[in-house]
């Protein structure tokens, strides 16, 4: 009888604690969104968030995770009300000299992150800050543009 008492206890404690996992994962979206693409050109990936309306005052986008790589996600000044993140996806051609001035120019490759959320491959997770509190977004329907 105890056995089972226990077992069932370690049931439902793993139940709970994961749900907290998840609690953070939210289904209602921080802001309005157009529809999110991205871009490769030249080892880099570009990813682009449009947003039609934001309340700025409350809710700060924070990161991006795509295609198992996190990027800084930074509101663009070029009139359109528009978010970006860039990922450097390919290792360019690296100048290799005993004359470390020559090598200056070489960009460090970017380190796989997995996501605190599984996400499937046309997903991206969005993290953000809303009050002060760290909470996500998954962003579906992904779609790459030329």
């Amino acid at each position: 009888m105890k056995h089972t008492y226990f077992i069932f206890s370690i049931f439902f404690f793993s139940l709970f604690t994961n749900c907290g996992t998840n609690k953070n994962l939210q289904e209602e979206a921080p802001a309005q969104f157009e529809q999110a693409f991205y871009t490769t050109t030249d080892g880099e990936m570009t990813f682009y968030l449009p947003v039609t309306a934001i309340q700025k005052n409350r809710v700060e986008l924070k990161n991006i995770y795509f295609k198992g790589l996190k990027s800084p996600i930074v509101h663009n000044q070029d009139g359109q009300n528009r978010y970006t993140a860039s990922f450097g996806i390919r290792q360019s051609d690296y100048v290799m000299s005993s004359d470390p001035r020559e090598e200056y120019g070489n960009k460090m490759p970017q380190k796989p992150e997995k996501s605190p959320v599984s996400i499937e491959k046309d997903q991206a997770l969005l993290e953000y800050q809303e009050n002060g509190e760290t909470k996500y977004y998954v962003i579906s329907n992904i779609e790459e543009r030329k």
